[in-house]
């Protein structure tokens, strides 16, 4: 992997969009989906390229649990945070979230400098802001 790629999967557009290119203005290739299950689809053709996905846990059609479960089926080490308006406190004992092994969650709003913060400590990475 020559440099460090980011998936990100929302299903709102406005939201896909935004998180994209703030985190593409600091310098790291970045892709987004809206619909889950063509993010998956795409990343089981190119899991080998990304370091880090960001996922929406509330999502139609698949949920942002679901998809970090699939995608820890095809690789262990790539980083998985979870985007969320929901509680979290939930979650901790949530079995599918044990299994997706998610790195990080994010609670919405969510602003664009915590968010490239939180992708840099996630990466190991000094990011230009």
């Amino acid at each position: 992997m020559s440099s460090i790629s980011v998936l990100v999967v929302d299903d709102e557009i406005e939201l896909a969009n935004l998180f994209r290119t703030g985190i593409q203005n600091v310098g790291l290739e970045t892709i987004s989906f809206t619909d889950p299950r063509i993010a998956l689809e795409y990343i089981k053709h190119n899991f080998n390229k990304f370091s880090l996905i960001l996922t929406d846990l509330r999502m139609p059609h698949m949920s942002g649990l679901d998809l970090a479960v699939e995608i820890r089926k095809l690789d262990e080490k790539i980083k998985i945070v979870l985007i969320t308006a929901f509680m979290t406190e939930d979650l901790i004992d949530d079995f599918k979230f044990k299994n997706a092994k998610i790195d990080r969650v994010v609670q919405k709003p969510v602003k664009l400098a915590e968010l490239r913060n939180s992708v840099a400590q996630i990466l190991n990475q000094t990011l230009d802001a």
